[in-house]
């Protein structure tokens, strides 16, 4: 059996109490690579235990068989589970035994229609989310499915406690971001990314790698299958083994590549969709985000991916699509909330995260801190940058300041007094008439040709 941390038994402990408590569904928020499936596992076991019956349920077969596993070394009896991908439990409704506890990993997906369904059928039976970012690229929240969230340790305690691993991030464009376009789902369309794809030159991707992770473990996200072919045989061509799969790769085929790739037989694993959840392999330590996305959910999976602890292990993600500004680095403390927000609220007024400015170093290109003076990856020294800053900050500051106490000057004088059309329409902003009181004012005073 597994042996739980301290921070996993507490959101044992918090679920069963919210549960306890009357609600209805559970909402657990916990990183990703904090051992979520150890927790699903021996809440299943409980409930089990005490007679019951469990359904659980994820989108994804690889997720089913990952879970199955769990569920057998925590000792859970499987003839009192039902184990399936949420669209095999939507068909099966109707001759299912009746659970006595949902669980639903992934639960981000949970408003969809196939999840509401079962969600209806069952709408007497308490259910778990399961998640490490509750977060919709719609902006709709998850109130009506879970009525309490109940949340894990952040990012920053899991790496400082030992649980996942330090990491450097090393950012720098590659491709031409203007050539992205959002679609209706509010991500990048899949014809933009494409364009974006071709500006990107696939020996560049090699020799980032080559520069900062040479002989890591490395998984490669693409948003193609094209494009994740191409670049694993830019790598191939470099002498590097490196393979792709995708979802419609044979199944038989992606136990056999992922089995190589735990093994080490395969260095580069190039995939679309398919690796950025429920993939437990620890000495993975590189991950290549070559997939620009708008979606949270998607630059976490992606990023943390290589942050499986082990000891003395130091992760390096390297963000060649500028995903790191939009989001910030993989530890940044995000507000999660259950209520509806915003479509992007990276870029709202409302603060939902809590990091540290960050900027990329030019000599070796890793995101560090804004504040920091030199890079304490290369030495660069920022100094005459940070001079350069101010001085432009310190002329902005006092071009302002002249301009409002010119304004002021101006609104102190009577109208009579005005004596050019510039000094008609600083008299209009600050008291505030409109545009055809500076025209009447102008042409009563001839200042206008008839």
């Amino acid at each position: 059996m597994y042996q739980l941390f301290d921070y996993q038994q507490q959101l044992v402990t918090g679920a069963r109490n919210a549960l306890a408590q009357g609600n209805k569904g559970v909402l657990i928020v916990s990183a990703p690579g904090s051992g979520k499936s150890v927790v699903i596992a021996e809440i299943a076991r409980l409930t089990v235990k005490r007679g019951g019956h469990v359904l659980f349920f994820v989108h994804r077969q690889e997720l089913v068989k990952q879970i199955k596993d769990s569920f057998i070394k925590q000792n859970v009896d499987l003839s009192h589970c039902t184990i399936m991908t949420v669209g095999k439990v939507a068909n099966r409704l109707e001759i299912l035994p009746k659970p006595n506890l949902i669980i639903v990993d992934e639960s981000q997906h949970s408003r969809a229609k196939t999840y509401q369904k079962i969600f209806n059928y069952y709408s007497d039976v308490p259910r778990l989310g399961f998640t490490g970012s509750p977060w919709r690229l719609s902006g709709k929240g998850f109130k009506d499915i879970y009525s309490v969230m109940v949340q894990g340790p952040t990012t920053k305690w899991l790496i400082e406690h030992h649980k996942l691993a330090p990491f450097t991030v090393y950012g720098y464009q590659l491709g031409d971001a203007e050539l992205l376009k959002r679609g209706s789902t509010g991500d990048y369309t899949g014809k933009s990314m494409d364009e974006f794809s071709k500006s990107i030159i696939h020996g560049d991707i090699v020799k980032s790698w080559l520069k900062f992770a040479k002989g890591r473990k490395t998984i490669v996200y693409c948003h193609s299958v094209s494009f994740s072919k191409e670049v694993a045989q830019a790598f191939r061509n470099a002498g590097i083994n490196a393979v792709h799969a995708d979802a419609k790769t044979p199944e038989s085929k992606r136990d056999k590549i992922m089995a190589d790739f735990k093994k080490g037989k395969i260095k580069i694993l190039c995939n679309v969709e398919l690796y950025g959840e429920g993939v437990d392999v620890p000495d993975c330590s590189c991950v290549v985000l070559l997939r620009p996305t708008e979606s949270l959910v998607i630059y976490l999976q992606q990023s943390m991916r290589c942050m499986r602890y082990q000891p003395d292990k130091h992760a390096v993600i390297i963000d060649q699509v500028g995903n790191f500004e939009k989001f910030g680095l993989p530890d940044t403390d995000y507000h999660w909330s259950l209520e509806d927000r915003a479509k992007h609220p990276h870029k709202d007024e409302g603060v939902t995260a809590d990091g540290p400015a960050i900027k990329t170093c030019p000599e070796c290109f890793a995101v560090i801190e804004a504040e920091n003076v030199t890079c304490p990856l290369c030495g660069h020294d920022f100094s005459a940058e940070i001079r350069r800053i101010k001085q432009k900050k310190d002329q902005e500051l006092s071009a302002i300041k002249a301009q409002d106490f010119h304004i002021d000057l101006i609104a102190r004088k009577k109208v009579s007094e005005l004596t050019n059309i510039h000094e008609l329409s600083l008299y209009a902003r600050a008291k505030g008439y409109k545009h055809g009181w500076i025209f009447y004012q102008a042409k009563e005073r001839g200042w206008l040709e008839r």
